[in-house]
């Protein structure tokens, strides 16, 4: 065993390594309830719910200042019984907009396949694949370049750049690993791995940035089942969690812990590397305080979250609203009882990340 994971833990090393951007500048968008959209934060995640799932997500992200950005996901994943595997897709659209109007939109839809494997009884691991397409679509008539203003601040004339179509529709492939047991979990996710160009200019570069996301936590049970004193992880727990990304010249790590006090779920975190070196000689490098909440109600669960600027913004231009949707199918209820199986979900099937 200690040999397999070691195994594991060099191919999760050699993912960070091989995968790690540089000299590339344009972002995802982010998410604080990263874990209520499974399938953006890794692939590996899809059909390790134990049965089927639909998530939503929505996210205004600096609701004070004229630049507005917005974001939309929906997701669907779900098991195979007995094949190991899960499949599952997710659309997403962002959508940046000014003042003036809508400047750009992204959208894009993947499909993801994944492959679990029981390493023995405690410990799991999961391969994810995701492929698919995106499309942009650029303001044009929105936007203002540099050579339209002259000296005394005035805007005039139209710009001599030129688009080859506002329009842009490219590939998009990506991967992750997923560890767990029934307590903890460690994963990496590598997204865009073909890095395709862009650009609208005509013989122009602007390549698509890897997004590297790294995972993981620990979860702790707060009862337990009498019998034999066993943990019940089904009911109340506290989840330590942690996620890195990296994205070109920008990198982001998130610090927290989330209550799941059936059916009330409460988390906070911290996001920001203060360690980091800032542009800016006065301020450390961080980003937001974020306070989480949310209900289960029969099989949908609800979430919100605030973000709380600190790294420069006021409360009034930076803070940002998410909502979060969760719906559990129950694809499969009497697959088990058919076949004469026990009737709890198999280990490999069951990853302990959280809810939201």
């Amino acid at each position: 065993m200690r040999v397999r994971l070691l195994k594991v833990i060099v191919c999760l090393s050699a993912m960070l390594l091989l995968f790690s951007p540089y000299n590339i500048q344009a972002q995802d968008a982010q998410l604080s309830q990263y874990y209520a959209s499974p399938l953006y934060l890794n692939p590996a995640l899809a059909g390790t719910s134990g049965d089927g799932r639909v998530n939503l997500n929505y996210r205004n992200q600096w609701v004070g200042v004229p630049l507005n950005y917005s974001n939309f996901l929906a997701s669907f994943d779900t098991p195979i019984p007995r094949k190991n595997i899960g499949v599952g897709f997710l659309a997403h659209q962002d959508v940046l907009g000014v003042t003036s109007g809508t400047s750009m939109t992204r959208f894009s839809m993947n499909f993801t396949g994944s492959y679990h494997l029981k390493l023995n009884e405690k410990y799991n691991l999961s391969f994810g694949l995701q492929g698919g397409f995106e499309q942009s679509t650029l303001g044009f008539n929105d936007l203002i370049f540099d050579d339209q203003i002259d000296q005394d601040g005035n805007i005039g004339n139209s710009t001599a750049d030129r688009l080859t179509d506002q329009n842009k529709i490219y590939p998009d492939i990506s991967s992750g690993l997923m560890l767990y047991a029934n307590h903890f979990w460690v994963g990496a996710s590598v997204y865009h791995m073909n890095q395709p160009n862009i650009s609208r200019l005509q013989n122009g570069a602007d390549i698509l940035p890897l997004r590297l996301s790294v995972n993981a936590g620990y979860r702790i049970p707060l009862s337990y089942k009498w019998k034999g004193a066993i943990a019940n992880y089904d009911d109340k727990t506290i989840s330590l969690m942690m996620h890195y990304q990296s994205q070109g010249t920008s990198n982001q790590l998130s610090l927290g812990a989330s209550v799941n006090y059936n059916p009330i779920i409460f988390g906070m975190w911290y996001r920001g590397i203060p360690i980091k070196k800032n542009d800016h000689p006065t301020q450390f490098n961080q980003d937001a305080v974020v306070v989480m909440s949310g209900v289960k109600v029969k099989r949908f669960i609800i979430g919100y979250s605030f973000d709380f600027p600190i790294g420069g913004l006021t409360v009034g231009e930076g803070n940002s609203h998410e909502i979060s949707i969760r719906y559990d199918l129950n694809f499969y209820p009497n697959y088990y009882k058919k076949r004469n199986l026990k009737k709890e979900i198999p280990s490999h099937a069951k990853c302990p990340v959280p809810f939201i």
